[in-house]
């Protein structure tokens, strides 16, 4: 049979025709009103009690130093990561450096307890965890520092970009906010909203240390009399540097996490690909090493442990992203993808995958997204009306705001506080100023966060609980700050075309040209050209000349890049030099892009006094 130049045979037709749905978990939900045992953190925060039991037996809760190995040993709970040390014949190995010079210096404190020994080599896992180098070291050019031939320009995007790492860098703002929230940057320290984890260090000084020697995959190295094998293939969230050391059956690694593998994180960013990690895993897991040192998690020894865990884990991954393939075959939708992933109890058992950071319901969807795109098949979808339209008609069609609230104050008693919130929010859209709104909103959220296992959805739930109640007021986007722009302007020039309003600006026609002289008379320009803006790298090849050329210098264009300086005032203070054109037309073409605005920038608006 052929269709559309498709061709089926008869038997593979019946098949696609009898394809079983996959079965829908059965268990009911923590947050509709299934068991769920809440206890207290030694910090005052009301949580799940798997979490506490989870991160005790996967993570280095307090500052730790484990001897793993002779000669080897694993040193946690001063950073978000921990840092392994290898003991050579006239010196150290130091494999991870914290994230921060003041993290890295407490690490020293550690490792000088360790060996009074120089430390000679330094081995990045990934650019994550590989800005407390110079605190380890008095003189870096001493130091051997061995990367991920990727591993220097990572690090020098993350430092010199828009905001937080992100596929489309001019969205780096919204990405840094999203961080914040993400690693408890809003949330109190103590009490029963508190942070489970660190926050994260934001403006702190750092010590990098740019990779000197960068290694291929399979590479072996000898140092300080100690035989190294190096992995660089696959990767998890990032450009991984997995290392094997044959004497000791050790392997130092970023790809087993102290919770179930996070194909996706809540905060966005860069679609992890979970072959990719599986594979990663697969390649630690063949070397059949006696001793695991993580980046992230706690060391596991002993060969026949080791194996199961790294399996167990390595199954893992395999598992959601097979039984999300057999949900799109079997036509669920994007929604009844969420419960679609069974985990079978020997996995559950493998500490490592515990729910304590992400939780493989929000995985599927991802996966989807990235294999078919947002269009799961329903056709109700294609145009939906806005979600503030929705939120009025169906308020209206439930009775009015009063009843809706009233069936959320239910849901809250019920402890159906998934569907009590989806409730409240519609009254909320209405009108994101009602106090009754945004405290039942609140109090459903913060009920969800207490519930949930993972990190980061408990940090997203009680931060925006906390922004509701006014407590927090959390920014929709946290711009680069001056320092970054000024570093590399023609970035930031090039990342300002995305800000035109092409209502504005649908009749403007116009070439701006930026010189900028403190770098040497660089110029680029952006041509406005009836509501889209070219960035132009090298004006002199354009096909138009410009019609204003403004000189400036980096610090200048920082602050107008920031809605700081505008073009009037800084041409009549000096900051600007319109070297051709007209200061008012200039001006004009200027008020066609969106302002930096934080007062109005929030994600939740503050409560009124």
């Amino acid at each position: 049979m052929t269709t559309h130049g498709i061709t089926f045979s008869l038997g593979g037709l019946l098949s696609l025709m009898l394809w079983g749905q996959p079965a829908l978990a059965q268990e009911k939900s923590r947050y509709m009103g299934g068991p769920v045992e809440l206890t207290e953190a030694p910090n005052g925060a009301i949580i799940n009690a798997e979490t506490l039991q989870a991160s005790s037996r996967t993570l280095y809760l307090e500052p730790t130093t484990e001897k793993v190995a002779e000669g080897v040993w694993c040193i946690g709970g001063y950073s978000l990561a921990n840092t392994t040390v290898i003991e050579g014949d006239d010196g150290l190995i130091v494999y991870d450096t914290g994230d921060t010079r003041e993290e890295a210096a407490h690490i020293r404190e550690a490792i000088e307890k360790i060996s009074d020994k120089p430390i000679k080599v330094i081995i990045y896992s990934h650019s994550h965890y590989a800005l407390g180098g110079g605190a380890l070291v008095d003189d870096p050019d001493e130091v051997l520092i061995i990367g991920h031939p990727k591993l220097n320009e990572t690090v020098q995007a993350s430092l010199q970009g828009g905001g937080s790492p992100s596929a489309i860098p001019e969205v780096g703002p919204v990405m840094t906010s999203r961080v914040l929230v993400q690693f408890n940057n809003f949330m109190p320290t103590e009490g029963p909203d508190a942070a489970l984890s660190g926050k994260l260090e934001v403006g702190q000084p750092i010590a990098f240390l740019p990779a000197t020697k960068t290694v291929d995959d399979g590479e072996e190295l000898e140092l300080l009399g100690i035989k190294l094998k190096f992995f660089t293939e696959h990767l998890s969230d990032d450009h991984n540097l997995t290392v094997w050391v044959p004497e000791k059956g050790l392997v130092m690694n970023n790809f087993l996490w102290p919770g179930t593998p996070n194909i996706y994180t809540l905060r966005g960013g860069v679609y992890r690909d979970p072959l990719s990690w599986r594979d990663g895993l697969r390649v630690i897991r063949d070397l059949q090493p006696e001793v695991v040192c993580s980046t992230h998690a706690r060391a596991i020894t002993g060969k026949d442990e080791v194996m199961r865990r790294l399996t167990g884990y390595m199954d893992q991954i395999s598992l959601t992203y097979d039984q999300t393939l057999r949900g799109i075959l079997g036509g669920l939708s994007l929604g009844d993808l969420r419960n679609a992933v069974y985990i079978p109890p020997h996995l559950r058992e493998i500490p490592e995958n515990a729910q304590t950071y992400g939780e493989t319901v929000h995985f599927p969807e991802a996966i989807y997204q990235y294999v078919i795109g947002w269009f799961d098949g329903d056709v109700t979808k294609l145009f939906r009306v806005a979600p503030t339209e929705e939120a009025e008609r169906l308020v209206a069609l439930m009775g009015g705001r009063e009843k809706v609230l009233a069936a959320a104050r239910e849901a809250l008693e019920a402890k159906e506080f998934a569907w009590g919130a989806q409730l409240a929010h519609y009254v909320y859209l209405l009108d994101p100023a009602d106090r009754d709104a945004r405290q039942l909103k609140a109090d459903l959220l913060r009920q969800m966060g207490y519930r949930t296992t993972g990190s980061i959805a408990r940090a997203f739930l009680i931060t925006e609980a906390l922004a509701l109640e006014g407590k927090v007021t959390v920014p929709r986007l946290v711009p680069p700050s001056p320092e970054i722009i000024a570093q590399s302007p023609e970035t930031f020039v090039d990342f300002f075309r995305v800000r035109i309003d092409p209502k504005k600006a649908q009749d403007t026609d116009a070439v701006v040209e930026f010189v900028f002289t403190d770098k040497g008379n660089h110029s680029v320009a952006l041509h406005v050209r009836q509501g889209v803006v070219e960035y132009v790298p090298v004006p002199s090849d354009y096909y138009r000349e410009a019609d204003a050329i403004l000189q400036l210098d980096s610090a200048t264009w920082a602050g107008m890049y920031l809605s700081q300086i505008d073009v009037e005032q800084g041409l009549k203070d000096g900051k600007l030099r319109l070297q051709k054109g007209d200061r008012q037309k200039l001006a004009a073409l200027w008020a066609l892009f969106d302002k930096f605005q934080p007062g109005k920038n929030y994600k939740i608006p503050p409560l009124e006094d």
